[in-house]
């Protein structure tokens, strides 16, 4: 009976540890170009395999190439601390409901 609970679950798709959500927001808030952790949905695909996409905020001052060495920062430490969390998405949040902002010469 456990085993076809655990194995329903799985195929469903069922979230991953509270603990472990817990401990990814904290390695994510810890980086200092992050801004604001949004949404982190998991899913655990298998015993030891998770999926993890994540919504983040990074500060508007960053260059290209510091926004992606910050995601590389961030992927690494996710996969060191977490072993489990095979997959990482991250979508960087853009500064939604601000108007553009024009310079004037």
């Amino acid at each position: 009976m456990v085993l076809a609970t655990e194995s329903g679950a799985l195929l469903v798709g069922e979230r991953a540890d509270p603990d472990q959500i817990r401990r990814v927001r904290e390695i994510i808030s810890s980086e200092p170009s992050v801004e604001a952790v949004g949404d982190l949905l998991t899913m655990q695909l298998g015993v030891d395999q998770v999926l993890l996409a994540a919504t983040i905020k990074f500060r508007p001052d960053l260059s290209v190439s510091e926004l992606e060495s910050s995601i590389d920062r961030i992927e690494r430490r996710i996969r060191q601390e977490e072993p489990t969390i095979k997959r990482i998405f991250i979508e960087a949040e853009s500064l939604r409901g601000q108007a553009p902002q024009t310079r004037v010469a």
